[in-house]
């Protein structure tokens, strides 16, 4: 067990520290509370922005964690070792003060007593001493400190007395209790006389318990002041917090400073990240420094070097035709939009030319699609040659290229179309040891009208170069509005408007059979004019003006009107197909007509098929697909045309709602000498039976390759070889009966 001064003194001291711990806080938090307060605010109200600013914020953290552990370990052990170094100094101003008060119980004359006690006055810290009796009721003798009289006789209590009459060892009890205010306490001690025992002068013996005896006379009490010493405490480390806290200013500089410049090479990196971020990818990372940061900044350009290329690479690949070069069909469509937006602001006029290849399909079926390719590169380079850097040149497809001639007037228009005519007279095709020669035929159409939008100006190009080709190709022809240049004919316009009003169109139809049983499966629908001397005219000699003209439009539904009077004339349940134009599958109207139509007379919707050439598709389909949807809906069969024309013909068939393709007849002109034609032919058709899709093969030159499209999978055939065009539905499957005699 403790002694019972131990206990005190430990009580004490505890106390003590409360107390000094309380007090250095409330001044910590003085000065810590409004600075914590705003990094708070900082901390939950502005994000962190950069790695420097995580770094440096854990810094002071951990700065103010150490700041206030080495504040609060100062305080403590400070305060600590002050206390012990007090209560040393009062042991011995209370010894002295026993030595010199126990003359007082032996004596009535407290004068001399008194005045030795006199000195105490030198000692600030004592404010009073006092001596007691052996009953520690009455007071034997005290001493006041000047000016501390009115704080009173500290009594001892019951309990504290026998605290100090405890005489179980050697050593006196000491006992040290606050008084009250937190800068005072007293310090309490028996006053003990030893004298030897009686028997122990005669019979002294080493073994002897207690050689001495101990009698306690009474009791001193001395009260003493210390608030000198806590306010020099709290003065001197307030200077040492302040100067600690200087130094850790200073750290956390000098720490910001250190960590900003291990940090630059990797700071440096923010702003081409940002650009980078931000879709810019002509940056340039450096890549020196820290061997680290170094293969960072190497990676990210290298990063950025493969995203420039992707970019470019995708960039040529959505505004360039990938075989010639030349600008693709959407690019050029977006420019010649500019160039009409460009002439509205600013006046002035431009043409556009359409450039068809004479001759090309013979190219293609005589030499194979690879010549072909490289034709149209030569003829691309020879475009380049002789237009100028502001003028675009375009590959619309298949073997057509647009030209947009800036700034020209239909002269200069007429001159460029001229020359390219000539420089393509010129021109000579090698190929498999052979000269081939190959023509142009050319539309060209003036930019000068504002409210004519890209759309129409291509129509009008378009047709004029279908005009110059029916004249005989290898020259060129200007679209002008109810007239031909060329020694056109001024009233073909009112002539096809006469025909339709009188309702003179004439309808031909040509089998369709089935590869496998010989069967018809569908007629085809094909309408001619009357050229009025008792002969007809053919679609390519008027459909490229009736659609110039706007009136293909309302041919097709005389078409459509005529085929089903024949079909519900009809005995058996044969289909029929019929070609439309772009016109008429831009109409919204055209679905509502027909099907009042298909109930008008009575016709299934299952019995009529309506066919869109590949060609359409590919430069129009999203226009297209809404009609071809509706059609669909309502039961009519969609047949595409002339499929194996365009680059991307299997993406139609999922594309596109149809039942039926035909195929090309220029795929088929040399199919049983050209293996590459058979295996895209067998393509084709193994693509279409997995979709459920019937294939028909048109124009085909003879008997063995209509016996080789059978082995390659063709379900169906059409063409004069079986059965030409006929006015009549009967006779048409009388050839078709002939001919199958014939095999």
């Amino acid at each position: 067990m403790l002694p019972t001064s131990v206990i005190v003194r430990l009580s004490s001291l505890v106390g003590r520290l409360r107390r000094i711990a309380r007090q250095g806080w409330e001044r910590i938090s003085a000065i810590v509370d409004p600075g914590w307060q705003s990094l708070r605010g900082y901390v939950y109200r502005r994000p962190v922005r950069s790695l420097a600013s995580r770094i440096l914020l854990l810094q002071v953290s951990w700065a103010i964690t150490v700041y206030l552990m080495v504040s609060v370990g100062l305080w403590w052990g400070t305060a600590h070792i002050i206390e012990q170094s007090l209560q040393r100094q009062a042991l011995g101003w209370l010894t002295k003060a026993d030595e010199l008060g126990t003359p007082l119980y032996a004596t009535a004359d407290h004068t001399e007593v008194q005045t030795h006690l006199e000195y105490l006055g030198n000692i600030p810290e004592i404010l009073s001493v006092h001596y007691f009796d052996a009953g520690g009721h009455e007071l034997v003798h005290q001493y006041w400190r000047e000016g501390a009289e009115g704080r009173g006789v500290p009594w001892l209590s019951e309990e504290e007395m026998a605290q100090l009459r405890a005489n179980d060892s050697t050593e006196k009890p000491i006992l040290f209790m606050k008084d009250g205010d937190a800068a005072t306490f007293r310090v309490s001690a028996p006053l003990w006389i030893k004298s030897l025992r009686s028997d122990g002068l005669l019979d002294f013996s080493m073994d002897m318990a207690a050689p001495e005896v101990v009698q306690t006379i009474g009791f001193i009490t001395m009260r003493l002041d210390y608030g000198r010493f806590n306010a020099e405490f709290v003065k001197n480390a307030l200077r040492v917090s302040a100067a600690i806290a200087l130094l850790l200013v200073l750290f956390m500089l000098l720490g910001r400073l250190v960590i900003r410049w291990a940090l630059q090479p990797l700071a440096s990196l923010e702003a081409p990240l940002v650009r980078l971020a931000n879709g810019e990818t002509d940056v340039q990372v450096e890549s020196s420094g820290d061997r680290e940061i170094a293969q960072i900044g190497r990676a990210l350009n290298t990063t950025i070097s493969a995203l420039r290329e992707r970019d470019e690479t995708l960039r040529r690949m959505a505004s360039q035709d990938p075989l010639t070069g030349l600008s693709n069909r959407g690019y050029f469509d977006e420019a010649l939009q500019d160039e009409l937006a460009a002439i509205e602001r600013q006046g002035g006029s431009s043409a556009l030319l359409f450039i068809d290849l004479d001759r090309f399909k013979q190219i293609n079926d005589s030499y194979g699609h690879a010549a072909g390719d490289r034709l149209l590169v030569q003829v691309a380079e020879l475009l380049r040659g002789r237009m100028r850097e502001c003028d675009l040149i375009a590959r619309f497809g298949g073997d057509e290229f647009t030209v947009l001639v800036r700034g020209v007037t239909h002269h200069g228009a007429t001159e460029i179309a001229a020359s390219l005519i000539h420089l393509m007279q010129e021109f000579q095709f090698h190929e498999a040891g052979e000269i081939v020669r190959i023509y142009f035929s050319i539309g060209v159409a003036l930019i000068d009208d504002p409210t004519c939008s890209a759309h129409q100006i291509l129509l009008h190009a378009d047709a004029a170069a279908s005009e110059a080709k029916r004249r005989g190709r290898n020259r060129f022809h200007v679209y002008e509005q109810d007239a031909l240049v060329l020694g056109g004919e001024p009233g073909w316009r009112k002539r096809l408007q006469d025909c339709l009003d009188v309702d003179c169109l004439l309808l031909n139809f040509q089998p369709v059979i089935d590869l496998v049983s010989g069967s018809i499966t569908s007629h085809e629908v094909l309408v001619r004019l009357p050229d009025g001397k008792g002969g007809v005219m053919a679609p390519g000699a008027f459909l490229a003006d009736a659609e110039r003209y706007g009136l293909v439009g309302e041919i097709d539904r005389q078409v459509v009107r005529k085929t089903l009077q024949v079909m519900a004339a009809a005995e058996t349940d044969t289909v029929f197909s019929i070609n439309l134009s772009q016109q008429t599958l831009e109409d919204d109207s055209f679905t509502p007509f027909v099907i009042q139509q298909l109930q008008h007379y009575g016709v299934a919707p299952q019995r009529l098929m309506f066919e869109v050439a590949e060609q359409v598709l590919n430069r129009h389909f999203e226009r297209v697909r809404v009609q071809l949807d509706a059609l669909a809906a309502c039961g009519v069969a969609v047949v595409i045309d002339d499929f194996g024309a365009g680059f991307a013909s299997l993406g139609y068939l999922k594309r596109c709602a149809a039942s039926c393709i035909k195929i090309d007849g220029q795929m088929l002109a040399a199919l049983k000498n050209d293996k590459l034609d058979q295996i895209a032919v067998r393509a084709i058709a193994e693509t279409a039976a997995a979709r459920g899709i019937r294939t028909v093969a048109k124009f085909a030159p003879d008997r063995q390759t209509l016996q080789l499209l059978g082995k390659l999978g063709i379900d169906c055939a059409q063409g004069n070889l079986i059965s030409p065009p006929e006015a009549a539905v009967g006779i048409a499957a009388e050839l078709r009966e002939a001919w199958l005699k014939k095999a």
